[in-house]
């Protein structure tokens, strides 16, 4: 009668971090290392533009041994658009669908919809699994394996099973629990003789202990500001002013910074709440630190360039177009007023006709910071994300530049809306215009950035992403525009389509430059994935 409850599959609750993330390396990963070649893989792996907060491979993956839950997810972002055009087309498809199953099984808030959709995919996945072993990827040491005898493949089995019956699967990860193993255990093992482990383990702690309660002490006590001093304000063009201002970190949060005890998360939006609290004061331009829909977007006190004249920045980011896409921006910004800006819109030729601007200098940002809120909790923000508008440089030989979704249609609403009312662009440099020397400010005060557009083409069938090209001119020249910084919703990663076989003279800092068609990586992270499922979905 009870039998069926004794089986692993029923009363073992799914685990995020060893059943799907360890089963991803122990076995999907190995797989496509045999189906592509460790050579191919490492390299495309290598070519990868860095993403500032996120790892990058510069030596690729097939070495890597002991390694954390944190890597098996980097690695999980890429794995689909790099074996993806190299590796059969039904292989690709079964190493989606398990990839599938592993972002939908995480979702906090799971619903029959979801849960149909991951039964789909394990479907899918054993409808595709014998092209595995036709390519001899299930290999054992020495031989190939003919069997399919894999305790975590059968644990997922179960997935929809056990969130109806216990809820959301992801409450109960293990990774909590596996990083104090690491911090209490391991670390502290490592500095005993190997011997007595425990009591040498409770007196490391112990020390380590009264060492932080030593070190917060001397902290605070060195924070004590008297009250009556005051603090000189640098002079200088638009500093001293409350609404520009960086707000005053609190005691407790600059503690944790210090200490590096935790990550603690800057809120943008509550930062942008307290500048416009002040807006009653007269600020000198529009505030570093704004929100704009769902996203709160800060920029530098301090630009990384002021003063710098338009033909400079033209020739520095190599922009022909600049003083025409600026030209065009203002008559429709001064004619629509407040209305949201598209990309690549037609302009009008002025023959031998020189556009005349009225200001010739820009404030240039070489980086900008976007935060978002949570697709399932509103009140959740999560980390900024650092997004790169740079030249070139010796390190970045064709400049450092990363893609955007930008808002081309009030009507919709990133995430809700999914990618409708956006479009893919390349960030190319973001500025506001200064007006010049005793004159005043004639056009609407703003941050702008240069984009070039891409055009966003349907699902790719067999990894599941949108296939992203570089919109041209017939001419062969990058469609680029103007829009208001306030128009940008994401952060977008791209994966280049390698094809075959990866350019042997590709590099990191020139692998997207040189590239005209990605996949829209939607396998970046939980909040892009989400995002397209739900709006898929409709």
């Amino acid at each position: 009668m009870y039998w069926p409850y004794a089986d692993p599959s029923v009363f073992l609750t799914p685990e995020s971090l060893h059943h799907w993330h360890k089963e991803f390396w122990d076995h999907d990963l190995h797989w496509c290392l045999v189906a592509v070649g460790a050579l191919e893989l490492d390299f495309r792996f290598s070519i990868l533009q860095p993403i500032t907060g996120y790892r990058h491979f510069s030596c690729g993956i097939s070495k890597h041994k002991q390694v954390t839950g944190r890597v098996h997810r980097d690695v999980q972002r890429y794995i689909i658009g790099l074996i993806a055009g190299t590796a059969p087309h039904r292989f690709v498809t079964a190493i989606r669908a398990l990839m599938d199953v592993r972002y939908m099984a995480q979702s906090p808030s799971p619903d029959d919809n979801l849960l149909t959709s991951i039964d789909r995919s394990l479907l899918v996945f054993h409808q595709n699994k014998d092209v595995i072993m036709t390519l001899g990827a299930r290999m054992g040491t020495k031989k190939p394996i003919n069997n399919w005898f894999i305790p975590k493949l059968e644990l997922m089995q179960s997935i929809t099973a056990s969130t109806r019956k216990v809820g959301a699967l992801i409450q109960w990860s293990a990774d909590a629990t596996e990083h104090a193993h690491i911090s209490e255990i391991k670390d502290p093992a490592r500095h005993t003789n190997n011997n007595d482990y425990n009591p040498q383990i409770c007196r490391h702690l112990d020390r380590l202990e009264k060492l932080r309660h030593f070190e917060i002490a001397t902290t605070l006590k060195s924070h004590v500001v008297d009250p009556g001093t005051e603090t000189e304000d640098e002079g200088g063009e638009e500093e001293g002013t409350a609404c520009d201002e960086e707000e005053p970190t609190d005691p407790r949060t600059a503690l944790l910074e210090e200490l590096n005890c935790t990550r603690v998360t800057t809120n943008y939006f509550n930062r942008a709440k307290d500048i416009t609290a002040l807006s009653h004061q007269a600020c000198p331009g529009p505030p570093r630190t704004f929100t704009t829909g769902n996203v709160a977007i800060h920029l530098n006190f301090n630009p990384t360039r002021t003063g710098m004249k338009l033909d400079d920045v033209s020739d520095n980011f190599n922009l022909p177009d600049l003083h025409h896409a600026l030209s065009a921006f203002l008559q429709r910004d001064t004619r629509n007023g407040n209305m949201t800006h598209g990309v690549g819109v037609p302009r009008r030729s002025l023959i031998d006709r020189p556009p005349i601007l009225p200001f010739d200098r820009v404030q240039v940002w070489h980086t900008v910071r976007l935060q978002q809120v949570s697709y399932h909790d509103s009140s959740v923000a999560l980390p900024a994300q650092t997004l790169h508008a740079s030249p070139s440089s010796p390190e970045w030989l064709k400049g450092r530049r990363d893609a955007v979704l930008v808002n081309i249609d009030g009507q919709y609403e990133w995430p809700q809306s999914g990618l409708k009312g956006h479009t893919v662009c390349e960030l190319q440099l973001i500025m506001r215009p200064m007006p010049r020397r005793g004159s005043r400010i004639g056009w609407r005060d703003q941050y702008l950035c240069y984009v070039h557009n891409m055009k966003i083409g349907a699902v790719d069938p067999v990894t599941g992403m949108h296939v992203v090209k570089r919109a041209k001119h017939a001419n062969g020249s990058p469609v680029g525009d103007i829009v208001p910084l306030r128009q940008v919703r994401s952060f977008i990663n791209l994966i280049p389509q390698f094809g075959a076989a990866a350019d042997a003279r590709l590099m990191k800092a020139t692998s997207s430059h040189y590239s005209s068609s990605f996949f829209l990586n939607k396998y970046f992270d939980k909040q892009i994935y989400d995002t397209l499922y739900y709006a898929s979905q409709g």
